[in-house]
């Protein structure tokens, strides 16, 4: 679209969101292969009000007031051939809806939106991209450009919803996730601070629950698992093995006294993987590492389990979980376990669009 004088443009209301099952079985078999299509207004909506809006909206003690406070500026940029005139904007996420921001000449991304999420840890990113997978779009990063994503409709229409791989074997038997478990309902929950875990009163987590877990969020190997309270697994730390095989000890015993040795987090760090029922510990960086960490963390909310993300591993922790000297070092601990919420207040974004709260 050319030719046309350019104002704020308003998205239509975001399509209902996924549930979390959905959305990590679209997020492990999203294939952007073919020529990509423009994405249409009602998918940009999708993307941007339920990974970049004011819902899912936080605010946590603490922190300063005001709904932008948590979201951070997002530019995009409409490209040529889009459903909006060509150009910089910004999002809105209270108005929902594009605010122009003036020409963008020196970058071409014909067919596509651009966004550049306010994000230093690139989990705004990769929010984006679990969204999109869930709403039938690819999200591509922009050549020679990681902090931009190029928002594309796929090339063929996505079939009806992707059912989630069956597992063989001991693994086969299906724990259900909590009923209207959706995808903003997880990405608002993931805690920004340790969580205060329950080990005395929570009725543990099942092994057949951490495997299940495990292969909905589908992480690469290599990567090990500690386990301090699992039901049916012996504390100590394990590899993960192939498919849907069993845990693979490396040793076993009491490992809540070492969680000191394993983060540069300080004490609370620390007593969220002494007391976490376990902990997934990611090898080797990149981007998929970001990816894989943030749909363990959403799989968990599906599994009833709260799971937060300590991205500060001392040096010391490959050794301590057997992992090869000189080899690829651990990147993040994923905690795992039952505890209480963040209080914190949450804003629909269907409320933010129609003006009326609740």
């Amino acid at each position: 679209m050319t030719g046309h004088r350019r104002g704020p443009v308003p998205l239509p209301p975001p399509p209902p969101p996924a549930t979390v099952e959905h959305t990590l079985a679209a997020a492990r078999r999203c294939v952007c292969g073919g020529v990509p299509r423009p994405a249409t207004l009602r998918g940009w909506a999708a993307v941007l009000g339920h990974a970049r809006g004011a819902g899912p909206f936080e605010a946590r003690p603490g922190e300063s007031p005001g709904l932008l406070g948590h979201v951070g500026d997002t530019l995009v940029t409409a490209g040529a051939g889009t459903p909006v005139p060509a150009g910089s904007y910004a999002y809105d996420p209270l108005g929902h809806r594009l605010l122009p921001r003036g020409a963008d000449p020196a970058r071409s991304y014909d067919g596509a939106l651009a966004l550049r999420p306010a994000d230093g840890t690139g989990e705004a990113a990769e929010r984006v991209r679990l969204v999109a997978a869930a709403a039938g779009l690819c999200a591509h990063r922009a050549p020679g450009d990681p902090h931009t994503l190029l928002l594309y409709a796929r090339a063929a229409s996505p079939a009806t919803s992707p059912t989630p791989p069956r597992a063989h074997g001991p693994t086969a038997a299906r724990v259900e996730e909590p009923a209207a478990a959706r995808v903003d309902d997880a990405l608002a929950a993931l805690p920004a601070r340790p969580p205060a875990y329950v080990t005395a009163s929570a009725q543990p987590p099942t092994v057949r629950d951490l495997l299940t877990l495990l292969r909905r969020a589908a992480p690469t190997a290599p990567y090990r698992i500690t386990v301090n309270s699992v039901a049916g697994l012996e504390p100590g730390v394990y590899r993960a093995g192939t498919g849907s095989g069993p845990l693979e000890p490396v040793w076993r015993g009491p490992t809540a006294p070492y969680a000191h040795v394993l983060t540069r987090g300080g004490h609370p760090a620390a007593a969220a993987l002494a007391h976490a029922a376990a902990v997934v510990h990611l090898v080797g960086g990149g981007p998929p590492r970001a990816a894989e960490a943030l749909r363990l963390r959403v799989a968990a909310f599906g599994a009833g389990l709260t799971a937060w993300c300590d991205a500060a591993p001392t040096p010391a922790a490959a050794a301590f979980l057997g992992l090869t000297p000189g080899g690829a070092d651990v990147v993040c601990h994923i905690t795992l376990g039952h505890a209480p919420p963040e209080p914190r207040l949450r804003v629909p974004v269907r409320f933010a669009v129609s003006g009326a709260l609740p």
